[in-house]
């Protein structure tokens, strides 16, 4: 399970975690706990001179390339990409070079040339049990290899090795402790290897789970010594599982450690599944940070533990960690959560979370534009479903890209299927994403591409997250289409016509403006229009709860009812038509409905254009029942009202929503000018 490499480079461990496999305040679907604001909206549009120089920026392709090795059987389970070669980790024993041929034996263990996808012949080191991690050496041409191998090329080395990449030889100067337990994953950070597992002792010294060595000797010494104990399930029934770590994630800048696994404390401190440290110079020490987010025993009979995997963003301002569990409705079983880095003390709550509706995720490798996920899940954004897709549900097959602001499916879909057990392994780099996995095609059987797959990064972009901001222009579409500029207070300019613009308005409700696209409502239906603020494109229905591709294919999991993955539209196109205002920020979609006081938002995704599934109430506020039009822009909150035409503005707290009392700022007795109109949205 290799480190991905996306992001500020520091060292080799400029990492995401993109490795392997299994709440009382919140409630159910993508949802933000009340008072925790939402991820700063830094998206700007992103060049195409940027996405040359940085491709990582970019979409990936959903055609895989052809030059990755087919491994014949089993499982992949780890990935890393030293630059020319490609060492991939797990539970196989043969493997074949692209197109075809005869399979070599290749017990676990095996590199390839990453221009061709040539099986290295040369590097054929024999191990004796399963690799679960891979990890770049501490000087070029070397690897870390770990596991549940006892030998390495009949040579007594249990569970850690370090090989050189030329010819499968062990490094001799590397002599690590014996550990007494599988090893799960490895971090290097700077000259020191951190590792993770299900041990309880290196050599004659106690350590239990964790452990730092020199990474060029294997020295033991005392930087990470806190002990995991207890199973976070089993008491005496139900499933089993070693205590000790599944995943670590390490932040580019080398300060942050999360690790995950099946434990309850931490050094006789309660920590459920999940712990901080803060990595100094000298020692590595428990972070004054705690959830109880991952307490819930979700399905006890089948999972020990239920956290996969988790990941940090390349700015290192976040982590999103994966789980599995079944569909647990008020637990974080079976969901995908964002975490900020920089928080701290007890009680602490995701950002947002993304529910499968029952279905596991197994790994996460997060990048500059997207978040991505693997597992043998069916459907994203679906909290209320169990099994089966509900409203909000959205059609993705095995892997997804999610929209790191809001957590919701971003228009990516290649697909996977049949899903298997799943994807166990995103290795992420800034030319694509690898792919580990236990099945043989990625599309609907399309691209045969046995348990490895690699998917470049191309010259589509994202879709921006950008607003426009005050001083700026301000428009009105109804039976005109007119504009003015704005300076945010009291100095409001002339309107002025759009020329050669037209559409009829008539029965549209709400629009805003975000990243090149006007979204509005009409009828029961979103739409999106290009707008550069001159020129204005055609009009397309937003719907993505359903793809041409994916609506008829089986899921395969349950044949007697046809269940296939198509999803199902939210609750929030039926009220479309009672919409007054609405606005984007923050990864939110917040809107007013005519008739109605308050302040709504759900979590919006402008790539795709999916709408979260649950609705949120901005807690507090009043007054709004007959806006005809609402804007955020410049710290500060504006609402036009249909019964005076005035504008009115109250400050803006992100995340939160208005506060402070409303000021009237505008309007025909103010100024002559009347706010009045079916759309307005600030512009470009």
């Amino acid at each position: 399970m290799g480190p991905s490499t996306v992001g500020p480079a520091v060292g080799v461990n400029a990492v995401n975690r993109v490795c392997h496999r299994a709440v009382g305040l919140l409630v159910m679907g993508l949802v933000a706990v009340a008072g925790c604001p939402g991820p700063a909206d830094a998206a700007a549009a992103v060049s195409a001179e940027t996405r040359a120089a940085n491709p990582d920026t970019g979409m990936l392709a959903t055609v895989p390339s052809a030059r990755t090795p087919d491994v014949r059987d089993g499982a992949v389970d780890a990935i890393v990409d030293l630059g020319d070669t490609v060492v991939v980790g797990g539970d196989f024993t043969q493997a074949r070079d692209p197109g075809g041929g005869t399979a070599a034996a290749r017990r676990h263990l095996l590199a390839f040339a990453k221009a061709t996808g040539r099986v290295d012949p040369a590097f054929a080191p024999v191990v004796n049990g399963e690799v679960r991690a891979v990890a770049a050496g501490p000087i070029p041409g070397t690897v870390f290899v770990a596991g549940r191998f006892a030998t390495v090329n009949g040579v007594r080395q249990p569970r850690l090795a370090l090989l050189r990449v030329r010819d499968g030889g062990l490094v001799a100067g590397f002599r690590p402790p014996v550990l007494n337990g599988a090893v799960k994953d490895l971090r290097l950070v700077g000259d020191r290897l951190l590792v993770g597992g299900s041990f309880t002792r290196a050599g004659v010294a106690r350590r239990v789970g964790l452990a730092s060595l020199d990474a060029r000797t294997g020295r033991l010494d005392d930087y990470l010594t806190a002990a995991l104990s207890g199973n976070h399930n089993y008491a005496g029934t139900g499933a089993r599982a070693p205590v000790g770590v599944e995943n670590l994630a390490v932040s580019p800048d080398r300060r942050h450690l999360v690790v995950i696994g099946n434990f309850r404390r931490v050094d006789g401190v309660t920590h459920r599944q999940i712990v901080r440290f803060d990595l100094g110079a000298r020692t590595a020490r428990v972070r004054d940070w705690r959830t109880d987010a991952f307490a819930p025993a979700c399905n006890a009979h089948a999972f020990d533990h239920w956290v996969r995997d988790v990941a940090f963003a390349p700015d290192g301002g976040y982590f999103v960690v994966v789980t599995t569990g079944a569909h647990f409705p008020g637990t974080l079983c079976d969901s995908v959560t964002r975490w900020e880095t920089g928080r701290r003390g007890p009680g602490q709550q995701p950002t947002w979370a993304n529910h499968s509706g029952g279905d596991t995720f197994l790994s996460v490798a997060v990048g500059r534009s997207s978040v991505f996920v693997g597992g043998h899940f069916r459907w994203l954004n679906n909290p209320l479903g169990a099994d089966v897709a509900e409203p909000g549900a959205v059609g993705r097959a095995s892997i997804a890209a999610l929209d790191p602001a809001s957590g919701l499916p971003q228009r990516w879909n290649p697909g996977r299927n049949p899903r298997g057990y799943g994807v166990d392994e995103m290795h992420l780099t800034r030319d694509g994403l690898w792919l580990g996995s236990d099945t043989r095609y990625l599309g609907n059987k399309e691209h045969q591409r046995e348990r490895i797959a690699f998917l470049p990064f191309g010259p589509a972009a994202v879709h921006s997250r950008a607003v426009a901001a005050l001083p700026g222009r301000v428009y009105q579409f109804g039976a005109a289409h007119r504009v003015r500029e704005y300076d945010g207070d009291r100095q409001v300019g002339p309107p002025a016509e759009l020329a050669g613009v037209t559409a009829d308005w008539r029965r549209a409700r709400g629009a805003f403006w975000v990243g090149g696209t006007l979204f509005y409502g009409e009828g029961g239906t979103l739409r999106r229009r290009a707008f550069s603020g001159r020129a204005l494109g055609e009009p397309a229905v937003v719907d993505p709860y359903h793809d041409p591709k994916w609506d008829t294919v089986l899921t395969g999991s349950k044949p007697d009812l046809g269940q296939t993955y198509a999803g199902v539209a939210t609750s929030f196109h039926a009220q479309l038509p009672q919409v007054s205002g609405m606005f984007y920020a923050d990864g939110r979609l917040y809107y007013a409905l005519t008739g109605r006081p308050g302040l709504y938002w759900r979590w919006f995704d402008p790539d795709s254009g999916t709408v979260g599934a649950v609705p949120e109430t901005v807690p507090g506020v009043t007054g709004l029942a007959a806006t005809t039009g609402i804007f955020v822009a410049g710290g500060h909150f504006y609402a036009a009202y249909v019964t005076t035409g005035s504008l009115l503005r109250r400050a803006w707290t992100a995340g939160v929503g208005p506060t402070g009392p409303a000021t009237a700022v505008s309007g025909p007795k103010l100024d002559g000018t009347d706010w009045r109109s079916p759309l307005t949205f600030v512009g470009p």
